[in-house]
């Protein structure tokens, strides 16, 4: 089978694709599952996205845009839950997946089709699992079905005993790493978004690098854009954090690297972002933090903010920090250099570099003089800044969606050549 005119199921479990990233567990991995669909849809394909109903009201079928639907599946209670909470949906969901796939009226499935046959989902080609909730309850549906299986981490666990979190993403639950081990190994392929997670996977979970393949996300550069002011965002400057508020983000260090700045700078900080409901005293400590460092009168909490919202707030931004210990990839840095705006980021965590331009500031340390220290002598070089804002757009413009979804789409192709050729003649 070619990659033409594919109908794709994808999955994402704990998660919507339409909710806005940075609030709750919404984030980088919302952004990449949407706009991957849509760019596939642009090039021909049919996806449908199948998430957890987390709102009684919400529509059953939602259609996004032509060629891409989201499916709202029960799966207990249709309310948020804590990730933590999530792995008792796991179950329940597999069992809505395998109706919405099989059952009579399903996309390609005859209308008449008798209740007893043999499962089958006739309507779709691939089921394509993001994050390990959606993986452990997809793939045995897809090994029963006969289709293949791609998944897609987009944070990877820290190992168990972990106790720094540069490691990664600290398991919610004790299911995650079974969970991640169960998908890595199971798979017919498992797509990274940086090479630095395709080592991490292979490397903790055994998986060869035949069954491993990297899809680097892409960015909207007509949302994302820069302003034509370079010279109030230098010379009065608004520093950006955007990222769900937890400790893992490095929120922390964006506040003392604020208050390290020289105050004449006049510099404010700006943090977007919601908490989780597994971290939700989190923004009030971050808030005494601020009182502690006698910075609260320059730091505005302003939540989740939506696309629009937050590609306005990067293009008027003299740079954005992203102080994460961990990042599989580092999307908001893309969209931050989109928008002409230089990035600040830590070398260590993970997929990050992958992400920026390489003329861009990527520091060793995590001590708040030195990258106050960086700022400054960005922000005070007029020529340096201006060179920074043009090469970080220049960049960016390489990363377009459209890249992604041909990218995908190939590797599509590449592992129905390798199932056909597999199969026994």
């Amino acid at each position: 089978m070619s990659a033409t005119s594919l109908r794709i199921a994808a999955v994402s479990l704990h998660t919507s694709p339409l909710e806005a990233p940075g609030g709750a567990d919404a984030g980088g991995m919302n952004v990449v599952v949407l706009e991957q669909s849509l760019a596939l849809a642009q090039r021909g394909h049919q996806v449908d996205l199948f998430t957890r109903r987390t709102d009684p009201t919400a529509p059953s079928v939602v259609e996004i845009a032509e060629g891409v639907r989201l499916f709202h599946l029960d799966a207990g209670p249709a309310s948020p839950l804590a990730k933590s909470d999530m792995d008792q949906t796991i179950t329940p969901f597999r069992a809505a997946l395998r109706e919405a796939l099989t059952t009579s009226g399903a996309p390609g499935r005859p209308a008449n089709s008798d209740a007893n046959d043999a499962p089958v989902a006739t309507g779709w080609d691939l089921i394509h699992s993001h994050h390990w909730f959606s993986g452990v309850a997809a793939l045995p549906l897809a090994r029963e079905l006969g289709i293949p299986h791609l998944q897609s981490f987009h944070s990877v666990a820290a190992p168990e005993g972990s106790s720094t979190l540069d490691a990664g993403e600290p398991a919610e639950s004790t299911g995650r790493i079974p969970g991640e081990q169960f998908v890595a190994t199971g798979s017919d392929l498992v797509v990274a978004v940086s090479e630095a997670e395709a080592r991490t996977i292979g490397e903790r979970y055994g998986v060869p690098g035949s069954r491993l393949t990297v899809v680097r996300p892409g960015v909207d550069v007509d949302r994302f854009h820069p302003c034509s002011d370079l010279t109030a965002r230098r010379e009065r400057p608004t520093l950006l954090f955007t990222a769900r508020l937890q400790p893992l983000k490095g929120p922390d260090l964006a506040l003392e690297i604020l208050a390290h700045l020289n105050p004449e700078l006049g510099a404010r900080l700006v943090l977007a972002g919601g908490a989780s409901q597994d971290f939700a005293d989190y923004a009030e400590q971050l808030r005494a933090l601020a009182r502690d460092l006698g910075i609260e009168d320059r730091v505005d909490f302003v939540g989740s903010l939506d696309r629009d919202q937050l590609a306005e707030t990067m293009r008027c931004a003299g740079a954005l920090l992203l102080t994460s210990w961990s990042e599989t990839f580092g999307l908001v840095a893309l969209e931050a250099q989109a928008s002409g705006t230089p990035v600040i980021a830590w070398r260590f965590a993970g997929g990050v570099q992958e992400a920026v331009d390489p003329s861009g500031l990527v520091l060793d340390s995590r001590d708040p003089d030195v990258w106050a220290e960086a700022l400054q002598s960005l922000l005070r070089d007029a020529d340096g800044y201006r060179d920074a804002v043009s090469s970080a757009r220049e960049f960016a413009t390489t990363r377009t969606w459209e890249a992604t979804a041909l990218t995908l789409e190939s590797q599509y192709a590449r592992l129905f050549e390798v199932r056909a050729t597999e199969e026994p003649s």
